[in-house]
C-alpha cells in the first residue's frame, strides 16, 4: 500500500479482528523513492491488465467448487 506517495506498507497483515491471534507482519518504508517504485510497478501492471470475465465458468470447475476450507486445529 502506498500512502501519500511517500510511505509504503508491505505486509501479510490481515486487517481483521483475528489479527492478534495470527502471525502477521507489517513493514513501513518511509522513502519516497521506494513509494515511487511501488507506484510505477502497480501502474505498469494496471496498464497491461484485462478484466477477468470467466468467473462463473472458473468457479464451477469441480476442482475449485469442491474445495473445503478447514480451520487448523489448535
Amino acid at each position: 500500500m502506498v500512502i501519500d506517495r511517500k510511505v509504503v506498507l508491505t505486509d501479510s497483515m490481515n486487517f481483521t479482528s483475528g489479527t492478534a491471534q495470527n502471525f502477521e507482519n507489517v513493514a513501513l518504508i518511509a522513502l519516497q523513492a521506494v513509494a515511487a517504485a511501488y507506484t510505477a510497478h502497480w501502474q505498469n501492471r494496471q496498464a497491461v491488465s484485462v478484466p477477468f470475465t470467466r468467473r462463473k465458468e472458473w468457479c464451477r470447475k469441480p476442482e475449485v467448487a469442491d474445495l473445503k476450507w478447514e480451520s487448523p486445529s489448535k
